[in-house]
């Protein structure tokens, strides 16, 4: 815990959070009995693996084992200090911050992430301005105004103008932001000379980039007709930074996020004012790659909220050439990925002005399957009449399907080779042959194939006996916590070999003899500060004992003796006896180590002889069939 927060402010801001709501703003979750499932966002899941608890307040994925809480949550996906997740999830819960936290706050770095998302709220704000109102936004204006953009898209979308001034953003930064500060988030550049700085977004119409967490992070720009800036370039972005990375950045999501959740459905256009477009006509699950081509990040991403993907393209030959090479990467993907490009070089922008968003979304509903896609525009090249024709066709095919990685050998790839056999009446069975050779001659390189390993089976969880014995024992502890006091007066943290384990046991223990409170699932959960590792194993025993009705066996199991008392049930004997016959061993091979040490010469046996004479003695009955003699 950092200096400034205390357990008790740690635990209001846990209770006003709710871990379902948190996860939900980027894991598309559905509900499975108590808790919720989803596509796990730390690792490429095809199958859902990602379970949260809101009763526990907790999550964990059964495939790669990450877990913990809404701290956690917040470092883990924000990539921040526990401080600063503590402040985030304070801030959303409009819980006010302790005075001397908010100084610890105030020492932050200059260059941390905080710090560079108020700079681009900053200049967004004055960019705004800029737009609305005085006489330089006024070219700006004229364009917005000749693109149909509506005062409540500009407001929406928070659009914005630089001035021509090439230090419009350093002069107003002065006494606030240092140069190098502008430069960190891309709002200044250096001249080539190193003297000095320049403002990057000059002259620009100006669209800022939010991210998924509605978190300010980059610009894009665009040069206005009739200004006076010359740029090779029409469009800029700003460069990468620490808190904008294009790969993993699609524009205007955090707009199309509840469509894209509801609908299942994304579209992804190529443009600032494609997207734009679409949402002002209504089709509001629409975004944008930023400079980039579709990456495997941006579909991982996607994957979590939406079951179908369209990529919409322009109709010139630009486009369709941007269609053709990015689809193959992500042919292998579990997610229904469709091509549309629009005809008679249009964008999505010029369409909806001349058709309207119906016939657009109707054209939509067409857009064909990516191999489909890829299959028209080939046949479309060499045409399937001869031959030659269709030979062609196969060919470019195949290549296409032998390049798409992690593709060989799944039933995805089996179901469309059926289909294109079909289409263009080729034996199946030779085309087989021929993709498998070209793919030995193409590259020996292998890829892994997320469908060949059952995901939904966890994994790293194969456990000796003894570690099993540890876990059902732990199992017993948190979905019985009545039972500890017992359970500690048989063993202690020592009996326990694996670290995690003893270290869990040790928490259970110290919160009985130091705090006086059972360690049920909610006090183990706030005793484990957040701890990821510890949390992910609680929440798998909690499961595991779950899955195996521990809480009711116990409670059936459980008889009351002639005094009045309950016995001890016999499935906690079961859990306790691999234990206690491990210590057993142990003791019993130190008794002979200490016997063989013993001084032969002397004629009258010491304590520690005769001690370990009887352990030697009463081990020797365990085996014979008596219980543990530990065991009571």
């Amino acid at each position: 815990m950092s200096v400034g927060f205390g357990d008790d402010f740690k635990e209001q801001v846990r209770a006003a959070t709710s871990i379902y709501d948190l996860v939900s703003e980027t894991v598309n979750l559905i509900q499975n009995g108590r808790d919720y499932k989803g596509l796990c966002p730390f690792h490429d899941d095809n199958n859902p693996s990602f379970n949260v608890y809101p009763d526990r307040q907790t999550y964990r994925c059964w495939v790669c084992d990450e877990g913990g809480d809404c701290f956690t949550w917040v470092q883990k996906t924000q990539a921040t200090t526990f401080p600063e997740a503590l402040e985030i999830l304070a801030e959303r819960a409009n819980i006010e911050i302790p005075k001397r936290s908010q100084s610890e706050f105030a020492k932050k770095s200059q260059d941390s992430k905080v710090t560079q998302y108020e700079i681009v709220e900053w200049a967004i704000s004055l960019m705004q301005q800029a737009l609305r109102l005085g006489e330089a936004g006024e070219l700006a204006r004229g364009y917005a105004k000749e693109r149909s953009l509506s005062e409540e898209t500009q407001r929406k979308f928070r659009l914005g103008y630089h001035p021509e001034n090439w230090s419009w953003l350093l002069d107003k930064a002065k006494g606030r932001y240092t140069e190098k500060q502008l430069l960190s988030v891309g709002l200044v550049g250096e001249r080539d000379n190193g003297r000095g700085y320049y403002d990057n977004l000059v002259g620009r119409f100006v669209f800022p980039i939010i991210d998924e967490r509605g978190r300010p992070v980059a610009f894009g720009g665009r040069v206005l007709p009739g200004s006076n800036i010359e740029s090779p370039a029409k469009y800029w972005n700003s460069p990468e930074s620490n808190v904008f990375l294009k790969r993993k950045t699609l524009y205007a999501f955090e707009q199309a996020r509840d469509t894209i959740r509801t609908s299942k459905s994304a579209i992804i256009v190529e443009g600032y004012m494609d997207c734009i477009a679409c949402h002002q006509a209504g089709v509001t699950n629409a975004v944008a790659t930023l400079g980039t081509a579709l990456t495997e990040d941006h579909v991982k991403f996607l994957k979590r909220f939406a079951e179908r993907v369209v990529l919409i393209y322009d109709g010139d030959q630009a486009g369709m050439d941007a269609a053709e090479r990015s689809i193959g990467r992500f042919l292998a993907q579990d997610l229904d990925l469709r091509v549309l490009t629009l005809k008679e070089g249009q964008d999505p922008s010029d369409y909806l002005e001349t058709h309207g968003k119906n016939e657009f979304e109707d054209l939509i509903g067409t857009a064909p399957e990516a191999w489909e896609y890829k299959l028209q525009t080939v046949t479309g090249r060499y045409g399937t009449d001869s031959v030659s024709g269709r030979q062609q066709v196969m060919n470019q095919l195949m290549e296409f399907m032998a390049a798409a990685p992690g593709l060989e050998g799944t039933l995805r790839e089996d179901l469309i080779l059926r289909k294109v056999c079909q289409r263009i009446q080729t034996d199946e069975t030779t085309v087989r042959r021929q993709l498998q050779e070209l793919r030995s001659k193409k590259t020996t390189r292998r890829f892994i194939r997320q469908d060949q390993a059952d995901q939904s089976e966890p994994i790293n969880l194969k456990f000796n006996g003894v570690d099993l014995a540890e876990r059902e024992l732990l199992e017993v502890i948190l979905s019985c916590p009545d039972y500890t006091d017992y359970i500690r007066h048989q063993i202690g943290s020592d009996d326990f070999s694996n670290v995690q384990h003893r270290q869990l046991l040790e928490l259970c223990f110290d919160l009985v003899t130091e705090e006086g409170i059972l360690p049920d699932a909610q006090s183990v959960i706030a005793a484990a500060k957040s701890d990821s590792a510890r949390l992910s194993l609680v929440n798998a025993l909690l499961d595991a004992a779950s899955e195996k009705g521990i809480s009711e066996l116990m409670r059936e199991q459980s008889l009351t003796d002639e005094n009045g008392g309950t016995s001890v049930p016999p499935h906690l004997e079961r859990v306790l006896r691999p234990i206690l016959l491990r210590r057993a061993q142990n003791q019993n091979m130190l008794s002979k180590q200490k016997l063989a040490q013993a001084d032969s010469s002397s004629s009258k046996l010491n304590n520690d002889t005769m001690d370990a004479l009887r352990r030697i003695f009463r081990f020797r009955q365990s085996q014979m069939g008596d219980d543990p003699p530990s065991l009571k």
